[in-house]
């Protein structure tokens, strides 16, 4: 189960069909360049476990008409924080751009994958609201936004039967009164 990759493909599909056609991901703390202009870039994930959510429990998934079961201990649930750096080459267009990204948290509050259902998209900083270093004549803007409670499995999984009926046999021992 590669839930995480799912989760962020699925995310990046996303990105590049409501944001900008040429978005792209790179690794958290990379160094990169743009040279195309306008681009959008997504620097991440930065993973950081929902600790409150963790539980022991288990988790059974029944199949009652072929009567077995599955069991597996409860995913540990991970925020998955991406910078969004957006470059252009004219104000303008940043502000074109800025606005797109605004509506898109708007238009789309949560991300859905397969059956894993829907997780939580959550702007953190508004476009525009972190620092960034811009060593060009181009115009630049970033902001952070996170998909919460990615669920990670421990990939450990019990099967077996479930019961199909109950036999209770009592025996006498003894007499009567």
């Amino acid at each position: 189960m590669d839930i995480l990759r799912e989760v962020v493909e699925s995310f990046i599909r996303l990105v590049k069909s409501e944001i900008h056609p040429g978005a792209v991901l790179v690794c958290a703390d990379d160094v990169f360049e743009v040279t195309d202009v306008p681009s959008v870039v997504l620097q991440g994930p930065a993973l950081s476990e929902d600790g409150d959510r963790r539980t022991q429990a288990m988790l059974t998934k029944r199949n009652e008409p072929d009567l077995t079961f599955e069991q597996c201990r409860h995913p540990r649930l991970y925020h998955l924080d991406f910078d969004l750096i957006v470059t252009t080459g004219k104000e303008a267009e940043l502000l074109d751009l800025t606005e797109k990204v605004a509506r898109f948290y708007q238009l789309h509050p949560t991300l859905t994958v397969g059956e894993h259902g829907p997780l939580a998209i959550t702007e953190l900083v508004p476009l525009g609201g972190l620092k960034r270093v811009n060593l060009s004549n181009l115009r630049q803007s970033s902001g952070r936004c996170r998909i919460e409670d990615c669920p990670v499995y421990d990939g450990r999984v019990t099967a077996g039967k479930l019961a199909a009926s109950v036999k209770i046999e009592v025996e006498r021992t003894g007499e009567t009164p």
